[in-house]
């Protein structure tokens, strides 16, 4: 990329000075004015850096190259813009939300200033986290950027569920910066410099390489939640409010992947055992994470566990990516990043999109129970149908988004067992028919999210049901994200080709992803569309004619439908829970009558994480045990604190200055 011009400059930093001056208009008394001015200026600042991101040649013809702006600190590569776009686009229609969902706080007269005031600041250090070149700076960024959505997050702080989920992201978040900064002390130490560019390490160096890769892979993995480091993750982001939970999903967690990919670029190329254990580790996150998602019954828990999964799909195209650099075979490792980088994107549109749509849900019944839901498509069809294009795109069927970058990954499986032959066929055939086994299970997961949640009759009595016009603002532009990425995948694609040339592959540009007739899917895809507009059309002429025949939802020939005549979330997918309810931690209780005249029967089933159940909480409890007889920590003298601080602080700067 050619040096940015003064204007290109000048829309960047205006971009992150409007943003950061929303957070003044919060000084204003009025609740309701306050928040509507600062969401008002976070908007014009975020589309200001929107707009300032697709200038740049990424996003033209034009060549892309490294660039660096104010002296050295900040990194405008392929890779960063990228990632930039998707936090900037994702952003934009989760804080148009923002103005309806926490117009019920304000009604609660519940101050929601602190809140916005830390979501700003999310989204400003996030993006700073991306443009980082400077260690430190990174660091901080980071650091800021998890505080800031931990102060967020316990917007309800009065409730148990909120305090204990909170203290889990906070945990996790600290163990990971811990290990970041000794992968970076590491990095500073052998290379004497805190500058991204700076670090070019190699495998045949010795054990340091290993070592950051593997330190990497766990810190990173952590805040992107591959199993078995997710345990924080179904605990926050149920209990998060829904714009942040939104944010979290679409956007936090993949900090995590631009860290592995950031490193990668630090230490390329990788040998090919790092390829196949990112692989291996995925599968296993996928898998157990579209599982876990069966067996919840909390919406935004449900929506979580497939956050792991859709992770496990990006973490497989690393992997791919990864084995490509290790054979040097670029049409490999294109396709193998670029359905990474594509699902990135994708995953974090739908995903945004089905987490709002269920913050619309609970807001109007009062409950993330899918259990007490029921009938909901007659009282918000379009919100129904906006969440079912959601379903459809994170169950990677065609014709949307997910489809289209599970499908590169699927042909960067084929195409490495096409090009290493030996013994690759057979392994990479398992995991392409584990990876078909991930979207079974989670077409079978949606059908019993919507079946459950918005057909047959309502479980319980829904008065009113209020959508308002920010929510399908909202919920309607990543609708159309899903459709017109699935539709006319190519200039998306031409995109991450692009990131990949410019970032990963150096020596040999490789067009594998834009070789791809992605017309055939456009014709394909709208043909199939039309054929449905067509007979839509056909049946509202015949019913204009001959008149509608109506009758109860599902009623299957019975009158008087009740709720104890459907399927519940539980009984509709006990069957496929059941098989690993060991690993599930899977518990059901029947209670069936047995009387010539039945009685009311019962049937429920609960799920635990096993990480969580089986290790995360013993080993918490086990060091509980031993800092409660340790005597010093158990002072209630604010002296001993501070002196302990103190003594620790000493320690940080003597490393500090021996690293040094």
């Amino acid at each position: 990329m050619n040096d940015l011009t003064d204007t290109e400059n000048a829309l960047f930093i205006t971009a992150f000075v409007i943003q950061l001056l929303s957070i003044f208009f919060l000084i204003i008394k009025d609740e309701r004015k306050s928040l509507f001015a600062a969401n008002i200026v976070l908007l014009f600042g975020l589309t200001l850096g929107l707009i300032s991101t697709l200038s740049t040649p990424l996003f033209s013809s034009e060549i892309l190259s490294s660039n660096f702006i104010f002296n050295n600190w900040i990194r405008l590569d392929g890779l960063t813009i990228y990632f930039l776009f998707i936090i900037q686009l994702i952003a934009i229609p989760t804080t148009i939300y923002n103005f309806s969902y926490l117009q019920h706080y304000i009604e609660q007269k519940r101050s929601i200033k602190n809140f916005v005031t830390f979501y700003i600041i999310l989204l400003i250090s996030t993006q700073i986290v991306v443009v980082a070149n400077q260690a430190i700076l990174f660091l901080v960024s980071w650091e800021v950027m998890s505080m800031s959505a931990y102060l967020a997050m316990i917007l309800e702080k009065e409730k148990e569920e909120v305090q204990s989920g909170s203290f889990y992201y906070f945990a996790a978040s600290h163990v990971l910066i811990f290990i970041l900064y000794i992968m970076f002390f590491l990095l500073h130490h052998q290379t004497g410099s805190w500058f991204f560019n700076n670090y070019h390490l190699s495998f045949g160096d010795g054990l340091l390489a290993p070592i950051i890769f593997i330190l990497a892979f766990v810190g990173f993995g952590i805040k992107a939640g591959f199993m078995p480091f997710h345990f924080w993750l179904p605990q926050a982001h149920p209990i998060a409010p829904t714009v942040l939970s939104a944010f979290l999903s679409g956007v936090i967690i993949k900090m995590g992947i631009y860290g592995i990919l950031r490193v990668f670029l630090f230490i390329k190329p990788v040998p090919e055992w790092s390829g196949w254990l990112i692989i291996i580790v995925s599968m296993i996150s996928a898998i157990l994470g579209v599982w876990y998602a069966l067996a919840q019954h909390d919406i935004k828990r449900l929506l979580a566990y497939h956050s792991i999964e859709n992770i496990g799909i990006i973490g497989v195209g690393i992997g791919i990516g990864f084995i490509g650099s290790a054979n040097n075979l670029p049409m490999i490792e294109t396709l193998g990043f670029g359905g990474a980088l594509l699902h990135t994107l994708n995953h974090a549109i739908f995903k945004s999109l089905l987490f709002i749509g269920s913050g619309v849900v609970y807001q109007n019944l009062g409950t993330r129970n899918i259990e007490l839901m029921g009938g909901l498509v007659h009282r918000a069809k379009y919100i129904a149908i906006l969440f079912l294009i959601g379903s459809v795109a994170i169950s990677g069927i065609p014709p949307f988004n997910g489809f289209i970058s599970e499908f590169i990954i699927y042909m960067g499986f084929f195409k490495t067992a096409n090009q290493l032959n030996n013994y690759y066929p057979i392994i990479v055939l398992l995991f392409v028919v584990g990876l078909a086994f991930v979207g079974g299970l989670a077409v079978a997961c949606f059908t019993k999210v919507n079946s459950i949640m918005f057909l047959g009759s309502e479980r319980r009595e829904v008065e009113h049901f209020h959508t308002s016009l920010y929510d399908y603002i909202s919920t309607g532009i990543f609708a159309l994200l899903c459709v017109v990425i699935g539709f006319y995948p190519k200039p998306f694609v031409g995109v991450v080709n692009k990131v990949i040339n410019s970032s990963f592959i150096s020596e040999i540009s490789s067009s594998v992803l834009i070789n791809i007739n992605w017309f055939f899917f456009t014709i394909i895809f709208s043909s199939i569309a039309i054929g449905v507009l067509v007979l839509f059309l056909i049946k509202m002429k015949i019913e204009k004619k001959y008149g509608r025949r109506t009758s109860a939802a599902w009623g299957c020939g019975y009158e008087n439908l009740n709720p104890r005549m459907q399927y519940t979330a539980s009984s509709f997918a006990d069957e496929l829970n059941t098989i690993t309810q060991s690993v599930l931690v899977y518990h059901k209780k029947v209670e069936i009558s047995k009387t010539a005249f039945p009685l009311k029967s019962k049937f429920e089933s609960h799920s635990k994480d096993f990480v969580d159940s089986k290790l995360v909480i013993p080993s918490f409890n086990f060091l509980q045990n031993i800092v409660a007889k340790i005597a010093f920590l158990s002072q209630t003298d604010i002296r001993y604190y501070i002196a302990f601080i103190l003594i620790i602080i000493i320690i940080y700067t003597m490393i500090a200055v021996l690293w040094i």
